[in-house]
């Protein structure tokens, strides 16, 4: 629900949504937005994706599987009030609900590019070993549907009735004027509503348009929209400890592969970054450069680009390391570290970078 507040009387009154057809907008328009966010909207602390549509054909948008072997199916085409929604998904559930473990680790290794196993893949993240007969016992069916498509929400409410895990993710868009931003336009303090781009060349739209979303999420994270100019960054030493040692070596934070690359381009200059180890804890930190820098994946040309990252300076390494448990102590917050960046409050960050200045090289 958004909200639009008379600054004079404190009173609100509720913004009404609009379809996408009515700003001048389809779905295929939605969906791109989507992928070029998917980033911000799925948690990697609670999935891994083990493949993502590029090519539009006749797939899921997205499929992932959870830490206890869950396989979720993603449907992302937008269509409003149209039986479609939930069709598709259901054809996807029919022919990859029968995906053995290795019909699943070939999608995961052919598509995501990884050259290790779906398990390792998968232990490195949860830290829990399933055995290949666990996978993929269960489907969840995620469609996305407009706030206002009373007709697929019905639906999803009668099918979760009748047994399945179907679940809408429900956005609402809103006709952009001047009751919603502040004088300067700036939007930036509503995290999960974001301005669709109107500059492409080949279309024009009559309108801009607000687009409201929350990540899909397993869990409620309390720390998801407390992003402050400080980040903690996973560096990757359980997936590949080579790409651990060239972020200490090369004082740089680094993302690999779409979409979680594309993490890095959210960081601003002067960023203060802390390089998180699993199970060892903040190893080092520095402030992020200006430039967005990419390089091909441990220099192989068949991974292009798939690494994105940003020098580091005023970098400094930490001995002993701030243990997960010290960082609990130091913030009072109970952070989950299994995510590839995360964003913390300016006063946590603080008191972090003070401790971790107590104990650096």
């Amino acid at each position: 629900m958004l909200l639009s507040v008379d600054n004079s009387t404190m009173h609100s009154e509720r913004v009404r949504g609009s379809r996408l057809f009515d700003l001048g907008y389809n779905e295929a328009d939605l969906q791109q937005v989507l992928f070029n966010t998917l980033d911000r909207l799925i948690p990697d602390e609670e999935l891994v994706v083990i493949m993502q549509s590029t090519q539009w054909r006749e797939e899921p948008d997205l499929m992932a599987i959870d830490k206890l072997g869950n396989l979720y199916i993603f449907e992302l085409k937008a269509w409003e009030s149209s039986p479609e929604n939930l069709l598709q998904v259901f054809r996807y559930g029919q022919i990859f609900g029968k995906s053995t473990y290795e019909d699943l680790n070939k999608i995961y290794n052919e598509r995501i590019g990884e050259s290790k196993s779906l398990s390792d893949a998968h232990n490195a993240k949860f830290g829990t070993s399933l055995h290949e007969e666990e996978y993929n016992l269960h489907q969840i069916f995620i469609v996305i549907t407009n706030g206002l498509d009373f007709k697929t929400r019905e639906a999803v409410r009668y099918w979760c009735g009748c047994g399945l895990d179907v679940r809408p993710w429900v956005y609402r868009v809103y006709n952009v004027n001047s009751s919603l931003l502040d004088k300067s336009g700036d939007n930036r303090n509503s995290q999960n509503i974001s301005t669709i781009n109107t500059s492409k060349t080949d279309k024009t739209y009559s309108r801009p348009l607000l687009l409201e979303i929350n990540p899909f999420r397993i869990c409620d994270n309390p720390y998801e929209d407390t992003a402050e100019g400080y980040y903690i960054l996973n560096t990757n030493s359980r997936n590949d400890i080579d790409d651990h040692n060239d972020m200490i070596k090369n004082k740089k934070a680094a993302a690999y592969f779409d979409p979680w690359k594309y993490k890095i381009e959210r960081i601003s200059k002067g960023d203060v970054m802390f390089l998180y180890q699993s199970g060892v804890g903040i190893v080092a930190f520095g402030d992020a450069s200006g430039k967005l820098a990419k390089c091909n994946y441990h220099g192989d040309v068949k991974h292009k680009d798939e690494e994105y990252y940003r020098q580091l300076t005023n970098f400094k390494i930490i001995y002993p390391p701030l243990s997960a448990a010290e960082i609990k102590a130091v913030t009072g917050n109970n952070y989950v570290f299994m995510g590839t960046l995360f964003g913390i409050d300016v006063a946590s960050g603080k008191k972090i970078k003070s401790e971790l200045l107590s104990r650096s090289k």
